[in-house]
């Protein structure tokens, strides 16, 4: 049994680096979010036999604790660092602009139901978390039917391109068009770069146009990323903004996808991947420090300049300045040095 002083001391400390992780994105936190991604105690401190559960009203309580020593402060609901009030206006102003973001998100998402061997669609990045500014584009995790990821990619690039929703390469800012920069195959739904980072990327993932019982496999499938997030269940990722596409974009895609098959399937499919691995090869940006391009027959991501190592020597910087010092230091998922 741990003693009271020991299990308030790594409930502190937890609460402290969830709040100074979301300080790197300008996010202030509600008494529910620090709850829900209240960071691991064990990525701080050495726990040798599990905390058991972490209840919300005693994260609540120590929140007031940390009020009153002034390392938090507090408005209207959101917790902040102290000395950063200045994060509650921004909050509600990124709101707003996200709310209005997310009614054309999913107006064009409908769309991509046209997409042959499309399973499932994920909004990511800042649309998910509700910290967008008016520039912020629509990150998305895409998952693809196995054995057809490529002809999946090809086929989102033609609707998206249509709808001149698509974001190019030479684009630094493209407000409110689609950043496909990760996909997955639907028979292997583990992400295999694990980090702090990714784990709070990922139990973000707002279903957008998915089924239900496809988002539990694949949470299910990402357990580790409770090794993170203290607090993770499957279920709680059921809340959601999405969209029911047409029942007639449905049947034109299977349409496409039997007519695909029964043609040239398999031979699209392996064109189309040696194609895209020998254009990654090619590019310079591929062998860039500080970002990762993943082109196997499961997965293609295209995080060439990624800032997970920024936010993570930030979040770092902000537990030692604040005397934390955690048996470890959190390090990113193995970007390309």
């Amino acid at each position: 049994m741990y003693g009271i002083s020991y299990m308030m001391t790594y409930l502190r400390n937890s609460i402290i680096a969830t709040v100074v992780y979301h300080d790197t994105f300008n996010y202030p936190l509600t008494l529910l979010e620090v709850f829900k991604y209240l960071i691991n105690p064990g990525r701080l401190m050495r726990i040798a036999d599990g905390l058991g559960e972490i209840k919300l009203d005693e994260v609540s309580e120590e929140l007031d604790r940390l009020i009153k020593s002034g390392i938090l402060a507090e408005k209207n609901g959101f917790y902040f660092l102290n000395g950063r009030d200045d994060l509650y206006d921004l909050r509600i102003e990124r709101q707003k602009i996200a709310d209005k973001k997310w009614k054309k998100f999913l107006k064009l998402t409908k769309f991509l139901a046209l997409t042959p061997f499309l399973r499932g669609v994920f909004a990511s990045g800042s649309m998910a978390l509700g910290n967008t500014d008016k520039e912020s584009d629509f990150d998305v995790l895409i998952i693809a039917k196995s054995g057809r990821l490529y002809t999946c990619r090809l086929f989102l690039w033609l609707i998206s391109s249509l709808l001149g929703a698509r974001r190019k390469k030479h684009e630094k800012v493209a407000p409110d068009k689609f950043c496909f920069n990760h996909y997955i195959t639907d028979d292997s739904l583990e992400l295999r770069h694990q980090s702090l980072f990714n784990a709070q990327t990922y139990i973000n993932l707002k279903p957008a146009m998915i089924k239900p019982e496809l988002v539990n496999k694949f949470f299910s499938s990402n357990l580790w990323l409770n090794n993170y997030v203290y607090n993770f269940k499957i279920q709680s990722n059921f809340v959601m903004r999405s969209v029911l596409p047409p029942h007639l974009f449905i049947f034109l895609a299977r349409m496409e996808e039997f007519t695909i098959n029964l043609l040239f399937g398999n031979s699209l499919e392996r064109f189309l991947m040696n194609d895209q691995q020998k254009r990654i090869k090619k590019n310079p940006i591929t062998y860039e420090p500080g970002g990762r391009i993943v082109s196997t027959e499961k997965e293609l991501e295209f995080h060439p300049r990624s800032f997970e190592q920024i936010v993570i020597e930030k979040y770092n910087r902000g537990l030692k300045h604040l005397g934390i010092i955690p048996y470890s230091w959190e390090k990113d998922s193995g970007l390309k040095e």
